[in-house]
C-alpha cells in the first residue's frame, strides 16, 4: 500500500466532487480536507500539517506563477500536485519550475492519482532538482528520441483503422529493452511487471470519455515525475490519432454502404467478390453468388409512390440479411437488384466434380437459405403495398457457382446475371433459376 494512504490531503476546488471520489478509492486511508478556493486552501495551510496539496490550475491560470508561488511558500514540504484540463498541459509543465511537485489532466482516475501521490514518501523533504536537469527536460528528451511523427504519420497511412494500436507497437518497439508501451482498455488493471520495474498508466480520453489507458513499463529508479509527463503529453497526442481513426471508420463506412438500406454497395459488393473468389482459388472451396431483383417494383412505386418503394427495398434487404450467415455478403447493387455471395468459411467439407451438373453443384446451405427467404417474403406484410400487402411480393433470380460456372469474378456476374435476365424473368418470374439446371424454372417451396 503506498504510504501517502494515511496522508493528509488538502482538496482545493472540486466542484463536482470528482476528485473526491477518486481519491477515496484510490486511498481510501487518506484523511482528507477541502478548501473552496486558493485563498481558502492558503489560509487552511496556515494552520495545519497537510503532506498533499490538490488545487486546479483553471481557477489561476491568468496568474498561475504567482499563485502556485504562494500555495508552494505556505505548503512546506507538502507535495503539491496540479489538477489541470488537457488544454492547459503546456502551462502546467512549465510549473514545475515554479514550486509544484506534478501535475494531473482531469478527470483523473484513482491509479493516476495513485501513481502521482505515491511518488513522494510522507517525510520526505522537498530538494530542488539541479537546474540542468529539471523533471521536464528529462521528458522532453525522452519524448524526442521516439520518432513520434514518422510513427503517427506510418500509422495512419498503413491502418488508418487501426492506427493508435499500430502508433503504439511502433513507438514501443524505439524504447529501451528495459521498457515497455502497452494500450490497454479503460477498465483493465495495471499490467504486470517483474520486481524493478514499475508501470505507469495514463487514461487517453475523448471529450471526457475514456478510451483506454497508456502504460508505460520502465525501471523502478527512473524518473517517474517525468515519464507520467511524457506518458500523458504522448497520450493527448494518440487521442488526436483515435479522432482521425474513427473520422475514416465513418468515412470508409459510407464509401461502401448504400444510403437506403444499409447494405453494402457495387463498388464493395465486387471487391469482396473479387478477393473472396482469390481465397476460394488457394483454398479450394466453392463460392455461390446469387443475383435477384424485386418483381415489379415499378408497378408498386406507380401505384404506392417512390416512398412506398424505398419501404419495399428497405424491409426485402433487412429479409435477406437476417437470413443469410454472418460471413456471407449481401449488396444493393443496383435500384431493385441485390447480390449475395454465399461462401464456405470453414473450407470445403469434401471435393467435388467439376463436371456434376444441376442442383448438386450447389453447396446446400445457401439454397437452405434461399427458400427460407422465400418463406418469409411470402409471409411478410409489406404495409406499404396497402392492405393486401401481404403474400403480395415475389423475386426472380439467378444463381452461378466458381469454378463450375465461371473461373473468374466477371464470368460469374456474368452467368448468374444471364440466368435472371433471360431465363427467370422469361419464364413468368418469382422464380430462382441455377446456371445449368433443368429448362423449367426451380421454384423453392
Amino acid at each position: 500500500m503506498p504510504h501517502s494512504d494515511r496522508q493528509q490531503v488538502l482538496l482545493i476546488g472540486d466542484d463536482d466532487r470528482q476528485v473526491r471520489s477518486a481519491l477515496a478509492a484510490a486511498l481510501p486511508l487518506a484523511g482528507v480536507k477541502s478548501a473552496p478556493t486558493w485563498f481558502d486552501g492558503i489560509a487552511e495551510l496556515t494552520t495545519e500539517r497537510f503532506g498533499v496539496v490538490l488545487a486546479p490550475l483553471e481557477p489561476v491560470q491568468h496568474r498561475a506563477e504567482a499563485a502556485v508561488a504562494a500555495l508552494r511558500r505556505a505548503a512546506g514540504n507538502a507535495r503539491l500536485v496540479l489538477l489541470t484540463p488537457p488544454a492547459l498541459e503546456p502551462m502546467s509543465r512549465g510549473l514545475l519550475g515554479a514550486g509544484c511537485d506534478d501535475y494531473l489532466i482531469s478527470p483523473v482516475s484513482p491509479g493516476e492519482l495513485q501513481a502521482a501521490l505515491a511518488a513522494l514518501p510522507p517525510g520526505t523533504q522537498r530538494v530542488a532538482a539541479p537546474a540542468e536537469t529539471p523533471p521536464e527536460t528529462v521528458a522532453e528528451t525522452l519524448l524526442k528520441s521516439l520518432p513520434l511523427a514518422e510513427s503517427v504519420v506510418e500509422s495512419i497511412a498503413s491502418r488508418p483503422h487501426a492506427a493508435v494500436a499500430e502508433a503504439v507497437r511502433k513507438l514501443g518497439d524505439c524504447l529501451s529493452p528495459l521498457m515497455r508501451l502497452e494500450l490497454r482498455p479503460p477498465d483493465a488493471p495495471p499490467p504486470q511487471v517483474e520486481d524493478g520495474l514499475v508501470a505507469l498508466c495514463q487514461t487517453m480520453r475523448q471529450d471526457a470519455e475514456p478510451l483506454g489507458q497508456l502504460c508505460l513499463v520502465l525501471p523502478r529508479d527512473q524518473d517517474q515525475t517525468a515519464a507520467r509527463h511524457m506518458l500523458s503529453r504522448l497520450a493527448a497526442l494518440l487521442s488526436r490519432v483515435h479522432e482521425v481513426e474513427q473520422r475514416h471508420r465513418r468515412l470508409q463506412k459510407l464509401a461502401i454502404t448504400d444510403d437506403l438500406t444499409g447494405l453494402y454497395n457495387a463498388r464493395y459488393f465486387r471487391h469482396f467478390l473479387s478477393r473472396i473468389i482469390d481465397l476460394a482459388r488457394a483454398r479450394r472451396f466453392p463460392v455461390t453468388l446469387f443475383i435477384f431483383d424485386i418483381d415489379d417494383l415499378k408497378k408498386y412505386n406507380d401505384q404506392y409512390g417512390h416512398a412506398a418503394g424505398d419501404e419495399v427495398l428497405k424491409q426485402t434487404a433487412a429479409l435477406m440479411r437476417r437470413c443469410c450467415r454472418e460471413h456471407d455478403l449481401v449488396a444493393r447493387i443496383g435500384g431493385d437488384e441485390f447480390a449475395v455471395v454465399f461462401w464456405e468459411k470453414e473450407g470445403p467439407r469434401q471435393p467435388r466434380d467439376p463436371k456434376t451438373a444441376g442442383h448438386a453443384r450447389v453447396p446446400q446451405t445457401p439454397l437452405d437459405i434461399l427458400n427460407r427467404f422465400r418463406r418469409m417474403l411470402a409471409s411478410h406484410e409489406f404495409k406499404s403495398l396497402g392492405p393486401h400487402g401481404k403474400g403480395t411480393l415475389t423475386i426472380s433470380g439467378g444463381l452461378a457457382v466458381y469454378p463450375y460456372d465461371a473461373r473468374t469474378m466477371e464470368e460469374l456476374i456474368e452467368a448468374a446475371d444471364r440466368e435472371l435476365v433471360f431465363r427467370a424473368k422469361k419464364s413468368g418470374k418469382n422464380t430462382i433459376v441455377l446456371v445449368g439446371g433443368e429448362e423449367h424454372p426451380h421454384r423453392p417451396q
